[in-house]
């Protein structure tokens, strides 16, 4: 007969097993209940048959625990077929060399942690649907006013149909317009670069001097980029709004047609 493995069945003890282990969910516990099958070779066995006892139940409840740990209260099958398939044949625990065991556990949940479990469910159930519903909320919003920059426009022209006076185009354009994608907007593209060419004309002031380098400066890149063609105003064109007032302030005369002159 050999004494290899677990060894002959009349060597072999039994123990019956009371436990609660942990779930994922703190606060809330499997009960265990069930059988404890084990032998302990000559090394354990020399402390006693109470410590061989212990050893074995210090290894199951290992091993429970490690199962049953990475499981929700509602996955009580899971994690019954789960201990079922680790312990229910014999093995040797890994930091027990010489102890063989095997059990036969059932998994409970009391109905106190049963109604704890359920009632978390409900809650987290709730919280994930107002979750749900806001995120749908914001992104029918965001499709229905920031699609394009000019749905943004009248959105934010019908907030303030009631007072007008409070309608705040700048207010629009910084803070607003941007989270409408305006980057690829012709018009605010343009109303931007209209700020910006008024910011540089005033920046210019009346300096005759300052207009001429900024002009020449204009007409050189203009050049270089081969845009010769772009009609730029040339510093001896009127610019006021008398159409014959001259770039020195004076009105112009008609030219007399002297006789003999070229047709």
């Amino acid at each position: 007969m050999t004494t290899d493995g677990p060894g002959p069945w009349w060597s072999r003890r039994r123990s019956r097993i009371r436990a609660q282990w942990p779930t994922r969910l703190p606060g809330i516990r499997f009960c265990a209940r069930g059988t404890l099958t084990y032998r302990a070779h000559a090394n354990i066995k020399a402390g006693g048959t109470a410590s061989a006892r212990a050893a074995a139940r210090l290894a199951l409840d290992e091993l429970g625990r490690g199962i049953t740990q990475d499981h929700m209260p509602e996955q009580l099958t899971t994690a019954q077929e789960s201990l079922t398939l680790a312990a229910a044949h014999w093995h040797t625990p890994k930091h027990t060399p010489g102890l063989w065991l095997k059990a036969h556990i059932t998994l409970l949940l009391t109905e106190q942690d049963a109604d704890r479990a359920q009632r978390y469910q409900d809650a987290l159930r709730e919280v994930t649907l107002q979750l749900a519903r806001e995120h749908e909320r914001r992104e029918r919003f965001r499709q229905a006013v920031f699609d394009s920059p000019d749905a943004t426009r009248i959105w934010w022209l019908d907030r303030h149909l009631d007072d007008l006076e409070s309608l705040d185009w700048d207010l629009f354009k910084e803070k607003i317009l941007p989270l409408a994608g305006a980057a690829n907007d012709i018009q605010s593209k343009a109303e931007r670069m209209a700020h910006t060419l008024a910011y540089v004309w005033e920046k210019l002031g009346n300096d005759p001097g300052q207009h001429a380098r900024f002009t020449t400066t204009v007409r050189t890149v203009l050049d270089q980029m081969g845009w010769d063609d772009v009609p730029w105003p040339s510093l001896d064109e009127p610019t006021g709004d008398d159409p014959h007032k001259t770039a020195d302030g004076e009105a112009g005369r008609d030219p007399v047609r002297e006789p003999g002159a070229a047709r």
